[in-house]
């Protein structure tokens, strides 16, 4: 059954996104847009454009990561729950991009991302000592030394705002799939409590301190 969720849930992102590719106008108005959420009230947005990629590389990446980690929460949780995390990761990722933006009518973005991110940080909570390969790293590392990884690397991209990747969906969609983990299952609470906190208190203190700086810029 795990393995079908994971392909349940690519082939509606690869369903979406190939009609979307050639329906701009459809593509227009599932698109996560800041401006159409803060004036129009299209809070839809927040689902619907993680079903959207900018193109095929970013559709593959994300499926290919999908598919990776899926298993473990399925494995664990289940079908209800794993869907949970992963449309909570999705939807707490654009929020977090929501906020760290507001201003910026002009803010679009599409991608899975939030949830794969999500589910990713799931799996490394249940499964810390499993090991994670990068494509352009190809030497296996501990899952919990990746995740740490990852949320450094994406603070400095919030920070140096050089690209054109969300790092807030990323880092919200992480923390938002972390969090409900642990809600789903308390106990490792008491069995993860430094890897926790460690992933944990440096986030929030990254976004209180980033929402502050942004505010005495207004």
């Amino acid at each position: 059954m795990e393995s079908y969720l994971g392909l349940l849930l690519i082939g509606a992102n690869l369903i979406v996104t190939v009609i979307c590719f050639s329906n701009r106008a459809l593509y227009e108005n599932l698109l996560f847009s800041i401006g159409h959420i803060r004036h129009n009230r299209e809070y839809y947005r927040f689902l619907t454009s993680g079903f959207l990629h900018a193109d095929w590389t970013h559709l593959i990446f994300n499926m290919i990561s999908l598919f990776s980690f899926i298993g473990i929460c399925a494995e664990v949780f289940g079908t209800t729950s794993t869907l949970l995390i992963y449309f909570g990761s999705l939807v707490g990722g654009n929020v977090a991009a929501y906020f760290s933006n507001k201003e910026q009518d002009d803010y679009r973005a599409v991608g899975a991302s939030g949830a794969v991110s999500g589910i990713m940080f799931s799996s490394i909570l249940l499964f810390p000592e499993g090991k994670i390969a990068l494509m352009l790293f190809p030497i296996p590392m501990p899952s919990w030394v990746f995740a740490i990884f990852y949320i450094g690397y994406s603070m400095y991209g919030m920070r140096a705002s050089q690209d054109n990747i969300g790092h807030e969906a990323h880092l919200g969609g992480a923390m938002t799939g972390l969090l409900l983990t642990l809600l789903l299952l308390p106990q490792l609470l008491f069995l993860e409590p430094l890897l926790i906190a460690a992933l944990v208190i440096p986030c929030i203190g990254f976004f209180v301190w980033s929402l502050s700086q942004k505010n005495k810029l207004q």
